[in-house]
């Protein structure tokens, strides 16, 4: 994974504006989280953003590409996260290790909020942040649910 440094801030906001996780969020609102409390990486295709077991408390949000989620074998994957989507929330909530592994299928952008920036993030955007997280984990549950009942 790569550290993105010379995006300009238009470009950054120009992806972000196109993907719902944001679609709360004021023009001013996504330039204070460009700017100030996230980072840009660059998965390769076929590297992975982490591993299971890993320590990384990080929350990563894709702007472009995909990643595959398995848990202990690639051969048996869990789901796939795409654009406006998230990983890694548990241990970006919880602190602790990392449950499942997330592998690029392409080449992809992920955006990066460490939890420490989210307590120093302005009132408003912590709470959108917050309110899409139970968003996406109400959206996977229900996933989850129909994927038991089909077996």
């Amino acid at each position: 994974m790569r550290l993105l440094e010379n995006i300009p801030l238009i470009k950054q906001l120009e992806i972000v504006n196109r993907l719902s996780f944001f679609k709360e969020f004021s023009v001013n609102e996504r330039q204070v989280l460009l700017e100030s409390f996230s980072s840009l990486y660059l998965i390769s295709a076929n590297r992975h953003a982490f591993k299971r077991l890993e320590r990384d408390d990080k929350l990563y949000i894709v702007l472009s590409g995909e990643l595959s989620i398995y848990s202990k074998s690639e051969d048996h994957e869990l789901g796939r996260v795409e654009p406006g989507e998230f990983i890694g929330e548990g241990a970006f909530i919880s602190h602790r290790e990392r449950s499942t592994s997330a592998k690029a299928l392409q080449d992809t952008i992920v955006l990066a909020i460490t939890s420490e920036a989210l307590t120093r993030l302005p009132n408003v955007i912590r709470e959108k942040i917050k309110d899409q997280l139970i968003l996406g984990m109400s959206v996977r549950i229900t996933r989850l649910n129909e994927r038991l009942d089909q077996h």
